[in-house]
């Protein structure tokens, strides 16, 4: 008798435990991406697909933190988000005016709104800095969050390459999917 009560209550248990709905972990739907699966700075324009209506976002990856030219990355959970729109099309123009952004002279900076969270975006937006680097031959966008103390930056760097491959990648999804918004 004992071992069929306590085979019930280990049941119900663990028929509670499986029911209960996960607030952890969201579905996140990448549409596109540039980057390797191992690599730390990987770009995506993703939507969360739990949320309605549906908001696009542009995810920089994870932040690094140091100086303005040595950035040392170590925290592979939070991510950089920046909103791009409710539709694709006002997806891919943001994505524009962030290609914009690399016609900047040296060293200026501008700011625009974007979400520093754990794994997918949320509605808190803060201030992100972008400045425009030059790096030999490369140019570059700095996007940074104030960290509290002037010699520490938290940022992330994105090469013009990057963003104009994530810019074609998805004008080659919006043809593919043309009924998407």
């Amino acid at each position: 008798m004992k071992k069929i009560v306590l085979l019930l209550a280990i049941a119900c248990v663990a028929t509670i435990a499986f029911a209960q709905k996960s607030k952890v972990l969201r579905p996140r739907v990448e549409i596109v991406e540039n980057g390797s699966e191992d690599d730390l700075q990987k770009l995506q324009v993703l939507y969360m697909n739990d949320v309605s209506p549906r908001q696009y976002w542009l995810s920089l990856g994870a932040l690094g933190i140091g100086s303005n030219t040595v950035q040392i990355e170590f925290d592979p959970v939070y991510e950089l988000f920046i909103p791009l729109g409710g539709t694709l099309s006002e997806a891919a123009a943001k994505l524009e005016e962030i290609k914009a952004l690399y016609k900047m002279q040296r060293q200026e900076s501008t700011t625009i709104q974007g979400c520093f969270n754990a794994l997918y975006p949320v509605d808190s937006l803060v201030s992100v800095t972008v400045t425009r680097r030059q790096m030999l031959t490369s140019q570059i966008l700095e996007f940074s969050l104030p960290t509290g103390s002037e010699k520490l930056v938290r940022a992330t760097h994105i090469g013009k390459s990057d963003i104009g491959n994530l810019i074609t990648s998805l004008k080659l999804y919006r043809k593919i999917h043309p009924k998407e918004k």
